[in-house]
């Protein structure tokens, strides 16, 4: 059986600050965690790397989410995506449709293990 420290996520965001601090939190909780500040480069990355979980967050509408979300579904549908998503800010219609966990980002440090831990596959 596989442990937690054996998965690997991948972290996607335009926003390094906030993707650094994702990125140390959840390697806090255990993870093996990669990174990729940009949408482009987290679908290189994804097609490289051996990930069991992927994060998303682009901080804007949600629409570039959802084609990312899109492309790493039709690559490989069995790897689960988190989009983090801001409140108050009105998402592109479908943004988080093919998502498998919604986190908010003021609640996200509270949320993001859960929601990470909830998706991943059972091994």
């Amino acid at each position: 059986m596989a442990n937690q420290r054996s998965r690997c996520i991948l972290c996607i965001g335009n926003d390094l600050v906030p993707l650094n601090l994702r990125v140390v939190f959840l390697k806090k909780q255990g993870r093996r965690v990669v990174s990729s500040g940009s949408g482009h480069d987290g679908i290189i990355r994804f097609g490289q790397e051996a990930v069991d979980a992927v994060v998303v967050d682009l901080d804007d509408d949600g629409a570039e989410a959802a084609l990312i979300t899109g492309e790493l579904k039709r690559l490989r549908p069995e790897v689960p995506v988190v989009i983090v998503v801001a409140e108050g800010k009105t998402l592109a219609n479908g943004a988080t449709k093919q998502a498998d966990a919604l986190v908010p980002k003021p609640r996200e440090s509270s949320m993001l293990v859960d929601a990470v831990r909830a998706v991943l596959p059972k091994k």
